[in-house]
């Protein structure tokens, strides 16, 4: 444990505090822009207890991962920080979206139920597209307490700002322990600060807007394409089919089709396939 006996004294009663209080957590895809999820930390304005960073095998968004680790840990000592490694460089296919939908849906879990974070917010500014799409519906079919977008209207600058020290950040790629990362951070840390703190007039924090699905109805939308009894409304049976869960059947009625299978094999919690 790092710092004097004063410094591990005050980490021990924060840590004490947290465990007394609301624990919040944050899940976030990182990608080329680890700013995009520090300075959601930093800016929301409520004390956050636990992070999830998803992450894939890409040397350089793994560099990233380890430098906001460092930054964060040594800004925010009581924070518990977990990356989810994923097992492929990019979420550039239909298996790749799916998998990370798996992990992600798996992150939210444990953070509910094994480390009972009372709120589970979920930032989309890091990473793809598709990664952002599936986080924002996951966030309302597994009742997130919100969804966020980080937004820099000076990006132009932070940008810069990244690519001016991007080769001191990718040396992050080839530590070995977080202790290392933790001295390769102070090396700069004035300038690593400005770049994963920017001031908070710098940039907005926008709730996306979202709608929970009630649990009752996804139950029953399950339930009836696993055949468990239930019959399906026909209206209900017809958007299934447009959104390529379901596959009408010569003769009448539908059945569930393979993406519909690994879909709804995610939302009951059942891994997809590791590959």
């Amino acid at each position: 444990m790092r710092g004097g006996p004063l410094v591990i004294f005050k980490r021990i009663e924060v840590e004490r505090l947290m465990q007394s209080i609301m624990k919040t957590a944050v899940i976030a895809p990182v990608g080329m822009s680890p700013p995009a999820v520090s300075s959601f930390i930093d800016g929301i304005g409520e004390p956050i207890s636990d992070v999830v960073l998803l992450v894939t095998r890409d040397r350089d968004v793994l560099a990233g991962t380890r430098f906001l680790d460092a930054g964060l840990s040594l800004r925010y000592p009581w924070l518990r920080i977990h990356p989810v490694i994923l097992p492929f460089d990019d979420v550039a296919t239909q298996d790749d979206t799916l998998r990370f939908m798996s992990e992600a849906t798996r992150a939210f879990r444990e953070e509910r139920d094994t480390h009972q974070c009372d709120t589970i917010y979920l930032n989309i500014t890091g990473g793809r597209k598709n990664m952002s799409v599936v986080l924002t519906l996951l966030g309302q079919i597994l009742g997130a307490d919100g969804v966020f977008s980080v937004v820099n209207p000076d990006i132009r600058y932070m940008n810069e700002l990244l690519e001016r020290y991007r080769g001191e950040i990718n040396r992050f790629a080839d530590i070995e322990s977080r202790e290392e990362g933790f001295a390769l951070y102070e090396e700069h840390r004035e300038e690593f600060d400005r770049i994963l703190f920017p001031p908070r007039t710098g940039y907005e924090i926008i709730r996306i807007p979202t709608l929970p699905f009630p649990a009752d109805h996804i139950g029953y939308l399950i339930r009836a394409c696993l055949g468990s009894g239930e019959r399906l409304a026909p209206q209900d049976e017809a958007l299934l089919i447009r959104h390529g869960v379901l596959e009408k059947k010569t003769g009448g009625g539908s059945v569930l089709t393979p993406y519909g299978e690994k879909f709804l094999s995610i939302l009951l919690g059942r891994q997809t396939d590791r590959g």
